[in-house]
């Protein structure tokens, strides 16, 4: 075991991470680490030793891309990221470029990019109990607090993304995207779409609480295949997910494919079943409205 903190082996999460082989856990102590920024090579696991540990950037990356990049298979838990920007307007809390990528417990904030992950079929990412916040530079709305490009798989669950400023909530290429128990708020943001997966694949989204903000910058909630049905497998379920508009002119899903969908035992606010459908066909029963507005949780996901 490594350990980060005042007094501890290592000051820096970077001299930790350099110093780490596979099968390395590293230990960090609560409190704030400015413009720490690294790559991570091994097989490892960093995890606050209580609460959230602090990184926080104020200047750019000095690769250009994030506060923390991944390689390898990783594990990041209790962890803060924030201010993260780069030249090209594109930073990132977390870059991810390859492997088994695991965020649990943490708060990516105030970033360029929540989550940037590169391609990589072969990989996979799993996000538990985390919170994404306010990322996004705002028009043209091409940063979001999530945006994952062709991963295998990526799921998130028990988590909870919100006000993103212009850009999604959350972005998927991935062939397989879960999405359980989870949260997408737009609040008094300016996100475009709450769930945009736009080249179509696998998709489960159930169980979830979904708010479309009346300064939504699109009425479309849910969009997939918008740019082209490129994944294998088009198989999608919208199931059991309580959604609130407050946009004036709200829609449900975008499906301009006519993919056939499992959209199921929905429970709607602000909008109607056939406005949340918007023409999408196969099993579409036991949608409902209600005129009782959802109270929203916004409480922090994380346990640390």
């Amino acid at each position: 075991m490594l350990t980060v903190g005042i007094g501890k082996a290592y000051s820096t999460v970077r001299a930790a991470v350099a110093a780490s082989q596979d099968g390395d856990t590293i230990r960090v102590d609560p409190g704030t680490y400015t413009n720490d920024f690294f790559e991570i090579n091994t097989r490892i696991t960093i995890e606050s030793t209580s609460g959230l540990a602090r990184l926080v950037a104020t200047v750019a990356p000095p690769n250009g891309k994030a506060i923390i990049t991944t390689n390898t298979d990783v594990t990041l838990r209790g962890l803060e990221l924030t201010g993260a920007k780069v030249a090209d307007r594109n930073g990132a809390g977390v870059r991810y470029q390859g492997g088994h990528l695991v965020i649990e417990d943490s708060y990516l904030h105030g970033n360029e990019n929540g989550l940037l992950a590169a391609s990589a079929p072969a990989g996979s990412i799993r996000i538990t109990r985390t919170e994404f916040a306010r990322n996004g530079l705002g028009s043209p709305g091409q940063t979001h607090n999530l945006y994952v490009n062709e991963v295998g798989q990526v799921i998130f669950d028990r988590s909870y993304s919100h006000s993103a400023v212009v850009g999604h909530e959350f972005k998927s290429r991935a062939r397989t995207t879960i999405i359980t128990n989870s949260r997408l708020f737009d609040l008094d943001e300016t996100a475009s779409y709450s769930i945009d997966v736009p080249n179509g694949g696998h998709l489960t989204v159930t169980g979830n609480v979904i708010e479309q903000g009346a300064r939504s910058q699109n009425a479309f909630i849910v969009s997939y295949g918008t740019e082209g049905l490129l994944r294998d497998g088009l198989n999608v379920t919208i199931s059991d997910n309580t959604v609130i508009n407050r946009r004036s002119s709200g829609l449900g899903i975008l499906n301009p494919g006519k993919v056939p969908m499992t959209v199921s035992n929905n429970t709607l606010f602000g909008i109607s079943v056939p406005q949340f459908l918007n023409g999408t066909t196969g099993t579409v029963t036991g949608n409902m409205t209600t005129t009782n507005q959802p109270t929203l949780d916004t409480s922090h996901p994380f346990t640390r």
